[in-house]
């Protein structure tokens, strides 16, 4: 993919999601955003968005994501990662993630995040 204008920057969004805090993610996204996490069912608006990364967030102690590559043009995102999850017992995991953020007018349209997220929640197949 070309580099892109958008002046919304992958950093700025993956600081969003590691902050725990869905109201900062919240905060770069269009009223009208989807979500899709994994093989999870799709939702759409704000407000659904929100309260889907407020369930997740509260299943997990802290995550951190390390950006392997990415790859931008004018109208999406597409980062490759390794994210670690703290759980709330205090062990870790970490799992390898594609996300998806397509981009309007510096807001994210659209989020689809690829990975298998079963190990984080079956601690004995770490």
């Amino acid at each position: 993919m070309k580099d892109s204008n958008n002046k919304l920057k992958i950093q700025t969004i993956i600081d969003a999601i590691d902050s725990g805090d869905p109201t900062i993610f919240g905060a770069l996204l269009t009223e009208d955003s989807t979500f899709r996490f994994g093989n999870w069912e799709q939702v759409k608006g704000k407000p659904a968005v929100f309260e889907a990364q407020t369930n997740f967030f509260a299943s997990v102690k802290s995550t951190k994501h390390k950006i392997l590559r990415t790859w931008e043009n004018e109208g999406s995102i597409v980062v490759d990662m390794m994210v670690t999850y703290v759980r709330h017992d205090d062990s870790t995991i970490t799992l390898p993630v594609a996300d998806i953020f397509e981009i309007k007018n510096d807001k994210i349209t659209a989020t689809t995040i690829f990975m298998d997220v079963n190990p984080l929640y079956n601690p004995s197949t770490d």
